[in-house]
């Protein structure tokens, strides 16, 4: 952790959060710690050397026109100066910017975060994805998040090609997720990440899987819906991006990785949040229709 600190110290010297948390690591016995002015919102971006689509995510963010105070976490899971140039472009003093060691991956760039996490709601943006504009004011103005329970957005899903150093966007398409959110879930996952905002505390104990080669947001997701499921909010909120070509980056992107690291996925899903006998029927189905035959009380 100290380490951590030290390059977030680095960037950028007067990071209240970062020097809060290092007094605390430093002087672990004293109890009282100066007042800080607490975020309304904690955004948390993993990212891993993706300068240019980082630029788009934190440019999104930092756009935003709201009441309310926030702050952005960027944690980077390798050294990179155009990484660190980003941060330095858009980062201020309430936010945190921390290159990190260990295994590369955004699970436990997330973990981090959480940790670091000080305002009293929780997003989650991927470095390739962005914010429309107005996300942050419409919150504002939502009552249902407002009285502490997690909500769901609209998104838009953009096309793009990374072929260049600048993506080409092919199309967009505008996606309602009204009602797109119930009990399936549990069988296949409905809604991406970065259409959620979270309290806080309903999240603060919980850890993205760091063994999971994908799905791992959607397994964290479920352990969310376990406690509450969150309503709709009618509103724009974030643009998902997608590479359809050779020029994407995902994890695992031959179709043969894909097949076999979804199939272990989901089974290791699907063994860590048991569901009533019609979900357990419903999950045989769709893993018949990947070609394995299982019995549903196995699932």
């Amino acid at each position: 952790m100290q380490r951590h600190l030290e390059h977030a110290l680095a960037l950028d010297p007067n990071n209240k959060s970062a020097i809060q948390l290092a007094k605390l690591i430093d002087h672990p016995s004293k109890a009282r710690v100066e007042p800080l002015d607490l975020p309304k919102y904690s955004i948390i971006v993993p990212t891993h050397r993706r300068a240019n689509l980082l630029d788009r995510a934190l440019s999104s963010i930092k756009l935003q026109i709201c009441n309310s105070n926030h702050e952005v976490i960027v944690v980077s899971d390798c050294v990179e100066a155009e990484t660190d140039e980003v941060c330095r472009r858009w980062l201020g003093s309430s936010d945190t910017y921390v290159r990190r060691s260990g295994v590369p991956g955004p699970s436990d760039s997330r973990n981090l975060a959480l940790k670091l996490a000080r305002g009293k709601f929780v997003l989650f943006l991927d470095d390739d994805d962005a914010w429309h504009q107005g996300l942050l004011a419409s919150l504002d103005e939502c009552q249902i998040l407002n009285s502490g329970h997690p909500v769901y957005f609209n998104c838009s899903v953009v096309k793009e090609s990374r072929k260049s150093s600048k993506p080409h966007r092919i199309g967009e398409k505008f996606l309602d997720t009204s009602g797109l959110l119930d009990l399936n879930v549990f069988v296949k996952n409905q809604v991406h990440m970065s259409c959620f905002a979270f309290p806080t505390e309903l999240v603060r104990n919980l850890e993205f899987d760091t063994h999971m080669r994908a799905y791992e947001d959607w397994d964290f997701l479920l352990s969310v819906f376990e406690q509450q499921m969150p309503q709709h909010h009618p509103f724009l909120g974030s643009a998902v991006h997608e590479v359809d070509d050779e020029s994407s980056d995902r994890r695992g992107n031959s179709q043969p990785a894909q097949d076999f690291n979804a199939v272990i996925d989901y089974l290791y899903v699907y063994r860590r949040h048991p569901v009533s006998t019609e979900l357990q029927l419903s999950r045989a189905r769709l893993l018949a229709s990947a070609g394995l035959q299982l019995s549903s009380d196995l699932l």
